[in-house]
């Protein structure tokens, strides 16, 4: 059985340097066998519970950033964070939902990054009004968005799920446009919402 290299022990270590321990997680390491194509041997799955100072469930892949991906300097890892508590059978849906994620880019020989936005992935666990997900940096200024080792520059990317009619209203007037969308609509990232029409009129991006 292969073990942790020494940049996935310094990033399970930076995650609980800011977090603290985790509270449950799961392992993978069994990745599809190929010949062709290179998977992370090993994917953990951290998972913190929300709690009174913090309503909010986060989930945090450690293992992806084992590899390089094809055809950027960076490496990452992903954060999911949902509002409020969830039960040890939604974890393991969304540990296992975010394990496969982790194959991806290798799988199809391409790099995750901020502000990409990944069409029909796998079933969104909590979300079933979603269709797309959005890699967003730090939610916060000044907030978490890259771990610095002297192997690797790894950035955490924040998994973000939107609906059919967001992506699309992206597609046709930008990033900033839709920020701008959620901000004004206070839009709760965190949770399930349905997939409304966005009105034509919606404010243009500031600035």
């Amino acid at each position: 059985m292969m073990k942790p290299t020494e940049l996935q022990k310094f990033v399970y270590w930076e995650h609980l340097e800011r977090f603290g321990e985790p509270d449950a997680s799961y392992r993978y390491d069994d990745p599809p066998e190929s010949k062709t194509v290179e998977y992370p041997p090993i994917i953990d799955v951290l998972i913190w519970f929300a709690d009174e100072d913090l309503n909010m469930t986060t989930f945090s892949t450690v293992g992806m950033s084992n590899l390089p991906m094809n055809g950027c300097d960076h490496r990452c890892e992903l954060h999911f964070a949902v509002e409020g508590t969830t039960n040890e059978s939604n974890n393991k849906i969304i540990g296992s939902f975010l394990g496969n994620l982790t194959l991806y880019p290798f799988m199809y020989s391409l790099f995750f990054d901020w502000w990409h936005v990944l069409n029909n992935p796998y079933e969104i666990p909590l979300f079933p009004d979603a269709s797309s997900i959005l890699f967003h940096p730090a939610f916060i200024k000044d907030g978490w968005e890259a771990i610095h080792h002297e192997s690797a520059h790894v950035k955490i990317l924040n998994i973000v799920p939107i609906t059919k009619n967001e992506n699309e209203f992206r597609k046709e007037r930008g990033i900033n446009a839709l920020l701008d969308y959620f901000y004004e609509n206070e839009i709760n990232y965190f949770t399930n919402r349905h997939n409304k029409a966005i009105s034509a009129d919606a404010k243009k991006p500031r600035g």
